[in-house]
């Protein structure tokens, strides 16, 4: 009888053995998956960080190119404070910081994808230049030409800026062999530039 006992208390230590030890394993493994989660969280958080200080580098930049922008406004204010006003203008001509421009409608001067001045421009380009003989001896003139509606292909010009330079040039040299002696300039706005814009 008492062998029988020790056999049934072996069976149960070993039950309670077994038991044990499948609860060490499961622990085991809970505490590696809570780690591996652990070093999966870290990294997330060290990536995270990163992106952080990046962001806080790029907003202390920004802010940095914003107080610089400010203060080029504050100057560009202050400088155009500064500037005398506009003068009065001629008569159809448009006051500007420093002097005054006139806008002349490309069809009077030009035919179409020309540059030969037309006979009627003249009379209109004689009392431009009358104006800067009188009221603008002083200034220098800048003339700027420009293109027409008309595709450049049908022209036979390389481009809009071809032609509306040799239009400029056209202006140019007629005013001065009318006599005007300003400091000129001429230039062409191709098919972007329109005067006013």
């Amino acid at each position: 009888m008492s062998g029988r006992m020790i056999r049934q208390g072996a069976a149960v230590v070993a039950v309670v053995l077994t038991t044990t030890c499948g609860c060490a394993t499961k622990e085991k493994q809970r505490i590696a998956m809570l780690e591996e989660a652990n070093r999966t969280l870290t990294g997330r958080l060290n990536l995270t960080r990163g992106e952080l200080d990046s962001a806080v580098r790029d907003r202390d930049e920004l802010n940095r190119r914003l107080q610089a922008a400010l203060s080029e406004v504050g100057l560009l204010g202050n400088q155009l404070a500064a500037r005398p006003e506009p003068q009065e203008a001629a008569p159809g001509w448009t006051a500007v910081p420093g002097g005054a421009m006139i806008a002349i409608e490309g069809r009077v001067l030009f035919d179409p994808g020309k540059i030969t001045l037309r006979n009627a421009a003249r009379a209109t380009l004689d009392a431009v230049r009358s104006t800067l003989e009188g009221e603008y001896a002083d200034k220098d003139v800048l003339v700027f030409g420009h293109t027409d509606d008309q595709p450049i292909k049908k022209s036979g010009w390389k481009d809009n800026y071809e032609l509306s330079c040799h239009r400029a040039l056209a202006v140019l040299r007629y005013i001065k062999s009318r006599g005007v002696n300003n400091n000129t300039a001429a230039g062409g706005w191709g098919d972007h530039g329109r005067v006013g814009d």
